[in-house]
């Protein structure tokens, strides 16, 4: 049975890696249509700061929610799962193949899952409502008893009335400890209990909308920093300054009548570019005020700042290319590989697009003959099978946990100490938060140090003890 009435491909990716050019590519061998899922593209206009595709580049391929919102207005991830799904379906009707791409990824992740990340569902509308309000004052919202409690005090009761939630939470951290109390106090049942619960339900919710093919477009970190500063040496070429100093025109003039405060986490001002330049273009409009059009003094300074905005730009798109990176291998990728466990409508694969001269044979090639197999629901190859650097990706990914309560804390009896060991005679205790953070610990400098220090000592209190006999 054919995918292709209700199946969906997803591109995913770093910025400036060529993910558009592959949507577009893909598009044209599949009959498809593309979708954007990047934050700021969504805008109408400011073309170069926001790296929108041109109308030369689409070749003729349907681009939606594209430069469709005006800079003023505020668009968030739900404006967007909910223009995305009705998209979806109008490319569906037209038997066509909707592809998604972009690099905001938790807008990405809102339309694959039914599961919203930010939304409440109903159990968070339901149960969740008859929980304590936690933003209250733990202090004053839950009193276990009239007499004031240590927090070793609190966390043994914690220990001996919900053992589960005892086991998460460090012995010292009492807000936590209170919280859990809190929760069994005020609703009569376990903390851990209504945890349980809340994932048992979204369990079941946490599944496809649609039979889906995700491909994650990777580049080796070196070769990709180096076409990041390139391409925002072209962005200067082309336009940038002009552009960032409209938009703030543009922004300001709508700030000024709104009352809205200068807040670079909203719209158009989270484009990168904006911040790092705003000191060279505001020493810029102070130099040219009151003269026209005469020349500008002090050019050395504003040289400077200008240099300066550009190295920023360039540093705060790598770091950005970094976090992307980051949600993808630790959130939206395992996300995919625990509902393939459960599902067979779920394929993830990565493309390596380190060597551009390789691009038809390593990306073009390869996601269109995957992305032909996925609709027409053929066997597709092995994720490990497509390049040694999928490969070992793959292998370095770490699988979802299967749940919140599989978190623990692991206490180090090896690099703990008692009284009598430590050197300034105060007990250490060392607690690990979760498995990955333990097995860190296991392999650092400091516990194989200590680790051999527990061997000797053991050593020499057996001889002493051989001797003594």
């Amino acid at each position: 049975m054919s995918l292709t009435r209700k199946g969906l491909i997803a591109i995913t990716g770093t910025t400036g890696v060529g993910k558009s050019q592959l949507a577009i590519e893909l598009a044209r061998a599949v009959n498809g249509e593309v979708i954007n899922a990047d934050a700021l593209q969504v805008y109408k206009g400011y073309d170069i700061i926001t790296n929108k595709v041109t109308s030369e580049e689409m070749l003729a391929v349907p681009h939606h929610l594209l430069g469709f919102v005006d800079s003023s207005k505020e668009y968030n991830v739900r404006n967007f799962e909910k223009d995305a799904l009705q998209k979806i379906s109008e490319i569906h009707d037209r038997n066509r193949v909707p592809i998604l791409v972009g690099g905001t990824n938790y807008y990405i992740q809102s339309v694959l899952f039914r599961k919203s990340l930010i939304k409440n569902d109903d159990y968070a509308a339901g149960a969740q409502s008859k929980l304590p309000d936690e933003s209250a004052p733990v202090e004053r919202a839950f009193e276990i008893s009239k007499e004031p409690k240590t927090t070793q005090e609190l966390w043994e009761e914690l220990k001996r009335t919900d053992p589960v939630m005892a086991d998460k939470w460090h012995p010292n951290n009492r807000r936590k400890i209170l919280r859990s109390l809190e929760v069994l106090h005020a609703t009569g049942r376990k903390h851990s209990e209504w945890i349980k619960e809340s994932e048992d339900v979204r369990n079941k919710e946490e599944s496809l909308r649609f039979p889906t093919l995700l491909l994650w477009l990777y580049a080796d970190k070196d070769i990709l920093n180096k076409r990041l500063d390139d391409r925002v040496d072209k962005m200067v070429e082309r336009g940038l300054f002009n552009e960032i100093a409209q938009l703030a025109k543009d922004l300001n003039d709508t700030s000024a009548l709104s009352g809205s405060s200068d807040d670079f986490s909203l719209g158009l001002k989270q484009a990168i570019g904006f911040r790092e330049f705003e000191p060279y273009l505001k020493a810029k409009a102070t130099m040219f005020a009151g003269r026209g059009v005469e020349p500008m003094p002090e050019t050395e300074e504003i040289e400077s700042l200008r240099k300066s905005g550009l190295d920023d730009m360039k540093t705060s798109t790598r770091r950005y290319a970094k976090r992307q990176i980051s949600w993808i291998s630790n959130k939206l990728f395992p996300e995919c590989r625990a509902t393939m466990a459960k599902e067979t409508k779920a394929y993830a694969f990565i493309l390596d697009a380190s060597v551009l001269e390789h691009w038809d044979s390593s990306v073009r090639e390869a996601s269109t003959g995957i992305a032909k197999r996925f609709i027409n629901s053929d066997i597709l190859p092995d994720a490990t099978s497509l390049s040694p650097t999928a490969a070992k990706m793959l292998a370095e990914i770490k699988d979802k946990p299967s749940s919140l309560l599989a978190w623990k804390r692991h206490y180090c009896s090896i690099c703990s100490k008692t009284a009598d060991e430590a050197r300034d005679g105060t007990a250490r205790e060392v607690w690990l938060s979760g498995d990955d953070e333990y097995s860190q610990h296991l392999k650092s400098r400091q516990h194989k140090k200590n680790l051999r220090y527990r061997k000797r000592v053991a050593a020499t209190s057996c001889s002493d003890s051989l001797k003594g006999e």
